[in-house]
């Protein structure tokens, strides 16, 4: 059951890179742009619910629990996505994507021993240390590269890796602790998550339309991309856990390093190289 929560979590890594390759190209567009995804993303997710649903011979019972837990789900995915879009408008995915990846799982590790009293191996926890350790031969390729580490992207990596966390270890006990059905749960959430984005660009809704129009591409595959990564990653905490899973998800920064490099065509350096290898090591060494 351990190999398939790793090899759901490496299927979530995969699909959360392509994204965040994907939302750099958008990323000037603004909040306007997300209210679009989220309305493509919440039709695409609630038409397969429905699916799966009628397939399983059962809907979905919406409770107050159910609303509750998703409102504070949705609200911690909405501040990672504006975090993350407005680092992008400055930064280039290279600068912000590997430390924010990097630090989460390191800070869910904790977390999972206080909230879940998961507790990992000194395997697993030698994992953890070497993606810690892949993260670190990337920030020596910035200073190498820049000539110094620059406090602003340090500053927006180190918060989306504490609102990654966050809603991580959040989800995760939900999923485990209070056993919501992780289809049903995401599904909710993004419905609310249609509700948060249109308060916010309230009177930009026009801009929003433009944009989808502008960018079709680009916010189809973010609206599958996005629940697929999640949900996979939802999955996973069911087979190991929720440390391990974050961490094994922190390998997308493997294919967000290539990414960046063959399809942005930023610069790509030994030191990544070197990167790229130990964060692979790291997924070897939590499941041995």
């Amino acid at each position: 059951m351990l190999l398939l929560g790793v090899t759901l979590a490496l299927g979530s890594a995969v699909a959360h890179a392509a994204w965040n390759t994907a939302s750099k190209t958008i990323a000037p567009a603004g909040r306007p742009a997300l209210w679009a995804v989220a309305i493509v993303e919440s039709c695409l997710v609630v038409t397969v619910t429905a699916v799966v649903m009628i397939v399983r011979g059962h809907g979905i019972t919406v409770t107050g629990e159910l609303l509750l837990l998703s409102l504070g789900s949705t609200a911690m995915h909405a501040l990672t996505m504006g975090l993350v879009q407005i680092a992008y408008q400055d930064f280039d995915v290279s600068q912000i994507y590997p430390l924010s990846r990097g630090l989460a799982p390191v800070v869910v590790a904790l977390t999972g021993m206080v909230v879940l009293g998961q507790w990992l191996s000194w395997a697993q926890w030698g994992g953890v240390l070497l993606m810690a350790a892949a993260v670190g031969a990337l920030l020596f390729e910035t200073v190498r590269t820049r000539g110094s580490l620059q406090a602003k992207p340090l500053l927006w990596s180190a918060c989306i890796a504490a609102s990654i966390a966050g809603y991580t270890t959040y989800d995760g006990w939900v999923v485990v602790e209070r056993g919501l059905d992780p289809i049903a749960y995401y599904a909710v959430g993004t419905v609310i998550q249609v509700v948060l984005w249109s308060v916010i660009v309230r009177g930009k809704y026009a801009e929003g339309l433009r944009q989808l129009r502008i960018h079709a591409r680009t916010v189809a595959v973010l609206a599958v991309l996005i629940p697929a990564s999640y949900v996979l990653s939802l999955y996973a905490t069911l087979h190991a856990p929720v440390s391990l899973v974050a961490a094994v998800r922190s390998s997308s920064l493997i294919w967000v390093a290539l990414s960046a490099a063959l399809v942005l065509r930023e610069p790509i350096g030994r030191a990544r190289i070197a990167a790229t290898v130990l964060a692979a090591a790291a997924v070897v060494a939590m499941v041995v």
